[in-house]
């Protein structure tokens, strides 16, 4: 694995963790299903083949872990909302790095 797809890979499973942490999710199954949007067994097999994590997996997860981060806030848990906060901030970050400055599709 290159350092960027090992780091990407890292940001998935801090995520998986963060949300196992939260009670969240119960597996990496689930992660997979409900948090990337995709396939139970998906996460498994780009760890496995060394791949990247498609750029919809990665939006889809922003996207879920901020609209979880606001239901949070609106039950008055703030320190979970702050977890989530930075996960999300992290998955951008891997997003925006990955694709920033490339030219767009015609």
């Amino acid at each position: 694995c290159t350092d960027s797809i090992l780091e990407t890979h890292m940001i998935l499973i801090e995520a998986r963790d963060t949300l196992m942490d939260l009670g969240l999710t119960d597996s990496q199954l689930d992660f997979s299903a409900r948090w990337l949007g995709k396939q139970p067994s998906y996460m498994s097999c780009v760890v496995a083949r060394g791949q990247e994590p498609s750029a919809e997996a990665l939006l889809a997860l922003a996207g879920r872990v901020t609209r979880e981060a606001m239901q949070m806030r609106r039950v008055f848990l703030h320190a979970e909302a702050a977890a989530l906060d930075a996960l999300s901030a992290k998955v951008w970050n891997e997003l925006l790095s990955r694709y920033a400055g490339q030219p767009e599709a015609v």
